[in-house]
């Protein structure tokens, strides 16, 4: 009897332990937590979708208007005269194919704003849909080339020309947004493969704020430093001393110095990339 009330009382302290840990405030935080990562996922999984069936639209769109590129192109290279029936196809055709990369320009356009508002971030997906703007720009001007080479044989389908010169202006369009956002890009690239490097004497640096009780300082001045545009192509600093001491962190490993013929010494860059990791500012302290 005394075994099973013992039995009983560690059920029952199971319970409320179990109970009590479930309603504690670090538990329902685990979970809200865990609920948080699953509407992140469940999100980014139904955007993927959609990007990805964007992308299957635009290439099948592209695959359904080859045959009828193809026979475009080859009327419009052949010499002879186009008969009633040839120019019937050739309208249907053009028709065609103007509609459908009127099609393609819209749905680019719209996958462009869904991945720059889109939590995916890929450059796999970036990269595709750039390669499917070029092949609409292609396109549209191979279309283009057509229909001037049928204007030059009187052979020319009227009521399609304001389309075709509506499929011209958006290749100049897309051709002026591309170099804008090649503009951007490069702005940023810029910002961030720019570095910053200064060295001097305790009291050089101490005189301009940058080293503050043996420590890089906050408030220091940014004048004082020399920028280098790409880091990549910044490999030696020669600093007119006899010794020197890194006040900035950067790697071990990705530096090294090395005494010139001179007996002065120079700060050797090993690993660019890995030695601006941590910071952008570099600060060598001299005659340590």
């Amino acid at each position: 009897m005394k075994k099973l009330v013992l039995f009983g009382l560690a059920v029952f302290a199971l319970i409320f332990s179990s109970s009590c840990v479930k309603n504690s405030s670090e538990y329902k935080k685990l979970q809200a937590e865990r609920d948080s990562l699953a509407l992140v996922s469940a999100k980014s999984t139904a955007e993927t979708e959609d990007i990805l069936s964007l992308l299957n639209e635009v290439e099948d769109n592209f695959r359904s208007i080859k045959t009828a590129e193809n026979y475009l192109s080859v009327q419009s290279n052949n010499p002879g005269e186009l008969t009633p029936t040839t120019k019937d196809r050739i309208h249907a055709d053009m028709k065609f194919v103007t509609e459908t990369l009127e099609k393609n320009r819209q749905k680019i356009a719209e996958l462009e704003g869904k991945l720059k508002n889109s939590s995916v971030k890929s450059a796999q997906l970036q990269q595709t849909v750039n390669k499917l703007r070029e092949e609409l720009d292609q396109k549209t001007m191979a279309l283009v080339t057509m229909n001037e080479e049928l204007e030059r044989k009187n052979q020319q389908i009227s009521e399609l020309s304001a389309n075709v010169s509506n499929l011209s202006k958006d290749v100049q369009d897309l051709r002026i947004q591309s170099s804008a956002q090649q503009q951007t890009i490069s702005k940023q690239e810029k910002v961030i493969k720019t570095v910053y490097y200064c060295f001097g004497t305790s009291n050089e640096l101490k005189k301009q704020k940058i080293l503050v009780d043996d420590q890089l300082g906050a408030n220091f001045n940014r004048d004082y430093f020399i920028p280098v545009y790409d880091f990549n192509k910044l490999h030696t600093i020669q600093l007119w001393a006899k010794k020197g001491k890194l006040v900035s962190k950067h790697p071990d490993g990705s530096y090294e110095f090395v005494k010139d013929s001179n007996n002065q010494v120079e700060l050797h860059i090993l690993d660019p990339a890995n030695f601006w990791s941590l910071s952008k500012y570099l600060v060598v302290l001299v005659n340590v």
